[in-house]
C-alpha cells in the first residue's frame, strides 16, 4: 500500500493537492478523525491482498489535529500496520494566506478575534506534523498548476530510488526572492534581452532568447561555474540525507536570463543517477488562489 498524507496550513492549497493526487489514481480521504483513520487504513490494507485500493491519499488539516490530544498515536498505528507513508506539508507566507482569505472571503477554521491571529496560531499548532514531513512545499508564489506539477514529481520520486530532489526555480528579483530557496544565484550582470524589442515579450523558453543569452562568453563562464558548484555539492547533500534542494536563479524580471539558465541546468543535471530534477518558472505563471 502506498500512503501519502497531505497536510499544511489552511489556505496553502490542500484542496488542489488532493485533487492532483486523485487524478494520479489515489483513493482520497479528507479530515478523517485519527481514531477512525487507523481502522479505515487497516481495512483498506487488507483489501489490497485482492484487487483493492493500493494508493491512498489522506488529507489532514488543523480541524483534525486540534481535536486530538496526541496524533502520534495515529502514526504509531500505521507504523504497526507496516504501511509505508510519506508526508507532504503545504505552507505559504502569512501575507499570501491573508490575501487568499481576503479574496475568497472564506472563514478560517480557527475562529479567533482576527484572521491574522488565526493564521499565527495555526502555524504554531502545526509545527509537530511539519517536523515529520518528507517534503515541505511553499505555495506563496505558485499557481495551482505549478503546485500540481510539484506534487506529481514528488509522488514519482517517492516511488523511485531517488535520494535527492532538486527543484530549480527561475524568478525576478523585483518580485521578491523565493523564501524556500536553499541557494540563490544572481544572473543580473548578464546582457538583458529585455532591451531588444524583438525579444522583450518572449521568455527563455523561446529559442531566440535562450540562444541570445547563452551566446555571450560571460554567460557561458557563469553558467559553468554554477553547474560545477551544484554538481560538487550534490554528493554532500545526499550524504547528509537531505532529500530536497531548492535552487533559485534570479534576474531582474524573471523572464529571460534566469529562465534560460534554469532551462539549461535542468537538461544538464537530469542524467545524474539517484537525483530527480524539476523546474518552475515562477514569473511565467504567477498564480491566484
Amino acid at each position: 500500500m502506498e500512503l501519502i498524507i497531505l497536510t499544511g496550513l489552511s489556505g496553502s492549497g490542500k484542496s488542489t493537492g488532493l485533487k492532483t493526487l486523485e487524478d494520479l489514481g489515489f483513493f482520497t480521504m479528507d479530515n478523517i478523525p485519527f481514531r477512525f483513520a487507523g481502522v479505515i487504513l487497516k481495512d483498506l490494507k487488507n483489501s489490497t491482498k485482492g484487487n483493492g485500493v493500493k494508493r491512498i491519499a489522506l488529507g489532514l488539516d488543523i480541524r483534525t489535529i486540534i481535536n486530538e490530544n496526541d496524533f502520534n498515536t495515529f502514526f504509531n498505528e500505521i507504523d504497526n500496520l507496516n504501511i509505508d507513508y510519506k508526508i507532504i506539508f503545504l505552507e505559504a507566507s502569512t501575507q499570501s494566506i491573508l490575501n487568499r482569505y481576503n479574496l475568497t472571503r472564506r472563514k478560517h477554521p480557527l475562529t479567533k478575534e482576527t484572521l491574522l491571529q488565526s493564521i499565527e496560531d495555526e502555524i504554531f499548532l502545526m509545527e509537530d506534523i511539519k517536523d515529520k514531513a518528507n517534503l515541505i512545499i511553499d505555495t506563496s508564489f505558485l499557481s495551482a498548476k505549478e503546485l500540481s506539477r510539484k506534487i506529481e514529481l514528488a509522488v514519482a520520486s517517492f516511488s523511485k530510488n531517488i535520494l535527492l530532489n532538486i527543484h530549480l526555480q527561475s524568478f525576478g528579483f523585483k518580485h521578491g526572492v523565493p523564501i524556500d530557496a536553499d541557494m540563490i544565484f544572481d544572473v543580473r550582470t548578464l546582457p538583458n534581452p529585455y532591451y531588444l524589442e524583438e525579444l522583450r515579450e518572449k521568455t527563455g523558453l523561446n529559442d531566440e532568447v535562450y540562444d541570445y543569452v547563452m551566446s555571450f562568453e560571460t554567460s557561458r563562464i557563469l553558467y559553468d561555474k554554477i553547474l560545477d558548484l551544484i554538481t560538487f555539492l550534490i554528493p554532500g547533500y545526499i550524504k547528509d540525507e537531505k532529500r530536497h534542494l531548492t535552487i533559485g536563479i534570479g534576474c531582474s524580471g524573471g523572464k529571460h536570463r534566469s529562465v534560460s539558465f534554469v532551462r539549461k541546468l535542468e537538461k544538464d543535471l537530469k542524467n545524474i543517477s539517484e537525483v530527480n530534477i524539476f523546474s518552475i518558472h515562477r514569473e511565467n505563471e504567477r498564480g491566484n488562489w
